[in-house]
C-alpha cells in the first residue's frame, strides 16, 4: 500500500484524546506490536515525551508544512514546549550533521539529466563516461539531492534510529546488552518459564547523531502529553546520554506481595529510587486524612516528592511512621483543613466520610474561602453532591478523586485517578496527582468520576467472582487448578488480577490489597446507579449475593480473592 511518508520524516501525529504532537517516523521495534488494521500505519517517535507508539497514517502530517496549524498557544499541555524545542533542534541539526553519501555510477544505473520544459531522459554511453564514479551527495530540503555533477536519480536514504551493540549470551535465546540486561530473543524458539511484560527505556541520542539532546528531566509522565507505551521512568542524571547507551530495553521486574498488618509495610519505606522523587511539587501544604491501606502508601509517595503533608487518622498511631519521614500531624479534620492549602481525604465508605466532613470538628468547620477539598473516597454520588454543597457553600473549593488500583500500585504511585469537579483546582494540585497516579483522567463535572469508579469496580467485581466459581468447579470436576492457572494466563483472559487472584486462590493467602468488604459496597452502589438510571444488571446482582455471603463467613477484611470460600461453603 503506498504510503505518504518515510522513516527520518519529522511529522505531527495525533492519538485520540491528545492535540496533535511532535514527533519523527522511526523503524519499527520488536517490542512493540503492529496494529492488525488494514490501514497505512507509521511507528512514531514522541518528542518530549520520549514514547513510541503506531499511528494510523491519516493522524500524521509534515511537521514543516502543518506547524502553523498545529501549533498550540492556549491552554498548552504539559511537556508540549519541551516537545517543540526537542524538534526545532533536530531541523536545525539536519544540514550540517546529516553524515555525507555516495553512490556508485555503474553500466546498469540509468542517470538522467534535465531538460527545460521536458521530460527526463537517458544520458547516452559518451556523456556517462564523463559522470564520476562516486559523488557526494548534499540534501537541501526534504526531496532535493544536489551534486557537483548531472544529478543522479536515487532514493532518500532512511535515518534508522542507533541500536545497541549485542554480545554473545551463553543462555540460548537470550541477547545480552552491554549493560549486562537480558533481552528476550525475536524468535520463538526460546524456553520462556514465565511471560514479562517488557518495558522500555528510551534516551534521547546526543547531537552528534542527528537528534536532539535529551530534554526530559522529570521522572514522571505528563498529563496531556501521549503516552501510548508504558516506560520505565528511573531518575536521569543531568548529563548528555552516551549514543552507546540508549534504547536499553529493560524486564521490569515483578512485585513481591507484601503482607498485611495494621501497620505500615516495611515496603512502604524502603530507600530505594522511587518513580516519584523528582515530582515538581507546587507550593501547597496538603492535608491528608485517613491512612488506611491506600492513604499510607499515597501520603509516602506524596512526602517523596517534595509536598508539606500534615496528616490524620482516627487511629493516631498510624501516624508515627509518617512523622518520622517528614509528614506533621494533627488532632481533627478541621485542624488539618485550617492548616493546609488543600486537603485530600481517603475514607473507607459514605458513613465514615459523613462523619469526618459533617462531624464533631470536621472538615467542614475548617472550610473556608479558598481553601481545597479533595475526596478520593469511593462512595456513592448523593454523598459526593451533599459533601460538594457544604464544601462549596464555606467558599471552598472541591474535586472528587477516586481511584482505581490496589496497595501495590498505591505503594510505587502507579493508581489511575479519575477527577471531576473544579478544574482550576485541579489543576493546582497537579503535582499531587503525578505523585500518587500514573495517569489521571478529568471527566467533568461532579458525579462523573464516583460513576467511572463504580463502573469499573462493577466488572473488576464480577470478574472475580467469576474467577472464584471457575476455580472451584475445576477442583470439584478433578482438574489441577494450577492447570487452570497457566491456562488462563496464556489465553485471551490473560491479565495480572486473574494472575495474582489465582495464586491467592490456590495459596489460600487472602491479605487485603483490596478488602473484600469494600468490593461488595462498591457493587451494592454500581446497583443503586443501575436502578437509578434504570440499567438492569443481573451479573453484578448475582456476584454482589457471593460478595455478602462470603462477609457473612467473616472474610469481610480479607482480599477479594476470599469470594473464593464463599462458593465451596
Amino acid at each position: 500500500m503506498a504510503s505518504n511518508f518515510k522513516v527520518g520524516d519529522l511529522v505531527w501525529a495525533k492519538m485520540k484524546g491528545f492535540c496533535a504532537w511532535p514527533a519523527r517516523i522511526i523503524e519499527p521495534m520488536s517490542e512493540v506490536k503492529r496494529p492488525t488494521s488494514k490501514k497505512n500505519h507509521h511507528f512514531v517517535f514522541f518528542f518530549g515525551s520520549e514514547n513510541y507508539a503506531w499511528v494510523q497514517e491519516d493522524s500524521i502530517w509534515l511537521y514543516a508544512d502543518n506547524k502553523a496549524k498545529f501549533t498550540v498557544t492556549s491552554r498548552i499541555p504539559r511537556g508540549y514546549n519541551i516537545a517543540i524545542e526537542a524538534i526545532e533542534d533536530v531541523i536545525k541539526m539536519l544540514p550540517s550533521q546529516m553524515p555525507e553519501k555516495t553512490t556508485s555510477v555503474t553500466e546498469n544505473t540509468p542517470v538522467y539529466k534535465k531538460n527545460s520544459g521536458k521530460k527526463s531522459q537517458p544520458i547516452s554511453d559518451a556523456q556517462s563516461n564523463s559522470v564520476k564514479k562516486t559523488l557526494p551527495l548534499a540534501t537541501k530540503g526534504k526531496n532535493s539531492v544536489k551534486s557537483s555533477s548531472n544529478p543522479v536519480r536515487k532514493s532518500r536514504k532512511s535515518i534508522k534510529p542507533l541500536r545497541p551493540e549485542k554480545v554473545v549470551s551463553q543462555n540460548p535465546g537470550v541477547t545480552l546488552l552491554k549493560s549486562g540486561k537480558k533481552r528476550p530473543s525475536s524468535s520463538g524458539h526460546s524456553h520462556k518459564a514465565k511471560k514479562s511484560k517488557m518495558v522500555v527505556k528510551v534516551s534521547t541520542p546526543a547531537k552528534q547523531d542527528g537528534l536532539a539532546k535529551n530534554t526530559l528531566s522529570s521522572t514522571k509522565k505528563w498529563i496531556g502529553t501521549p503516552h501510548p507505551v508504558k516506560f520505565n521512568k528511573k531518575p536521569k542524571t543531568p548529563t548528555e546520554t552516551p549514543a552507546s547507551k540508549v534504547l536499553k530495553p529493560e524486564i521490569t521486574p515483578a512485585v513481591k506481595s507484601v503482607s498485611s498488618s495494621t501497620q505500615i509495610e516495611e515496603t512502604l519505606f524502603r530507600t530505594i529510587s522511587s518513580p516519584n522523587t523528582s515530582t515538581l511539587s507546587a507550593n501547597l501544604k496538603i492535608g491528608f486524612l485517613g491512612l488506611g491501606i491506600m492513604g499510607q502508601g499515597m501520603v509516602m509517595n506524596l512526602i517523596r516528592s517534595g509536598h508539606e503533608v500534615t496528616v490524620w487518622n482516627r487511629t493516631s498511631s498510624k501516624c508515627r511512621n509518617f512523622i518520622k519521614e517528614g509528614a506533621l500531624k494533627k488532632n481533627t479534620p478541621a485542624d488539618v483543613v485550617q492548616a493546609c492549602d488543600v486537603t485530600i481525604s481517603c475514607i473507607s465508605d459514605p458513613a465514615a466520610v459523613k462523619d469526618v466532613v459533617f462531624g464533631n470538628c470536621g472538615v467542614i468547620q475548617g472550610i473556608e474561602n479558598g481553601k481545597g477539598y479533595i475526596e478520593m473516597s469511593t462512595i456513592d454520588e448523593e454523598t459526593i453532591k451533599d459533601v460538594r454543597e457544604a464544601i462549596v457553600l464555606r467558599g471552598g473549593r472541591f474535586l472528587e478523586a477516586p481511584v482505581c488500583g490496589s496497595r501495590v500500585p498505591a505503594l510505587e504511585g502507579q493508581l489511575v485517578i479519575l477527577v471531576s469537579g473544579d478544574r482550576k483546582l485541579y489543576e493546582d494540585c497537579h503535582s499531587c496527582f503525578e505523585a500518587m497516579g500514573k495517569r489521571t483522567f478529568f471527566l467533568g463535572e461532579t458525579g462523573m468520576a464516583t460513576r467511572m469508579k463504580l463502573v469499573v469496580n462493577m466488572m473488576l467485581g464480577t470478574v472475580m467472582a467469576s474467577l472464584a466459581e471457575t476455580m472451584a468447579l475445576a477442583q470439584k470436576a478433578g482438574l489441577e487448578q494450577e492447570d487452570v492457572a497457566a491456562i488462563l494466563a496464556m489465553g485471551p483472559l490473560a491479565s495480572t488480577t486473574v494472575s495474582y487472584k489465582s495464586q491467592a486462590i490456590m495459596n489460600n493467602k487472602h491479605d487485603p490489597h483490596f478488602p473484600l468488604q469494600h468490593q461488595q459496597k462498591d457493587l451494592r452502589l454500581a446497583l443503586d446507579l443501575g436502578d437509578k438510571v434504570e440499567q438492569p444488571l443481573y451479573v453484578a446482582a448475582a456476584a454482589n449475593e457471593l460478595y455478602k455471603k462470603a462477609r457473612r463467613l467473616g472474610y469481610g477484611e480479607s482480599d477479594i480473592s476470599a469470594v473464593y470460600r464463599a462458593t465451596s461453603a
